[in-house]
């Protein structure tokens, strides 16, 4: 359930304002309503593949989050000692690395990612990635499918709902990206 919500609430932050602002607080939510926001999760990337079947613009959008989120996810999985990570947790992190880099590269509002970590830090736990961990991580980008010409292709948010593909991101920015990510549970 957590895996599928990373993915509604991915879809909020890359379409719309007011759909993420209802998946925040699970706890006021029905099982009609869950229904409901299901479906239309389910519209808005049907939408879009269908709009950009070959994945040349707008479907780019659904990657938002995923770049360093899959990156983390085949790092825990390829570390045993590591604590169990859901895809959906690990693309979670993902957006918020990804809303930090968006903060630094784009200017997204500073209060849109204060409220994007804080909601989403209210729904998924910590995960404790260490600073030894960032390189190998880091490493990993380069097996992402969205790269072209040995360039590493991000998406980012310009604003809620904004989305702004084919994004280049220093190492150092995405250290800093861990950083925050850290100090966001603090």
């Amino acid at each position: 359930m957590k895996s599928g919500l990373a993915e509604m609430l991915k879809h909020g932050l890359i379409i719309d304002k007011e759909y993420f602002d209802k998946l925040t607080d699970l706890s006021k939510l029905t099982l009609n309503d869950l229904d409901i926001l299901i479906h239309e999760s389910v519209v808005i990337k049907k939408d879009i593949v269908t709009k950009d079947p070959f994945e040349q613009n707008e479907r780019k959008h659904l990657n938002f989050g995923h770049t360093l989120g899959h990156a983390i996810e085949s790092y825990f999985l390829s570390h045993p000692e590591k604590e169990e990570l859901l895809h959906g947790e690990a693309i979670a992190i993902g957006m918020i690395l990804e809303c930090f880099i968006s903060a630094e590269i784009l200017n997204l509002p500073k209060q849109d990612l204060e409220y994007i970590t804080t909601s989403l830090n209210n729904i998924y736990k910590p995960v404790t990635i260490n600073p030894s961990d960032y390189d190998a991580i880091i490493e990993l980008l380069k097996y992402d499918k969205k790269n072209e010409h040995g360039n590493i292709n991000f998406v980012l948010l310009d604003t809620i709902g904004k989305p702004k593909i084919d994004c280049l991101v220093d190492n150092e920015l995405i250290i800093k990206g861990f950083e925050y990510y850290h100090d966001s549970y603090q």
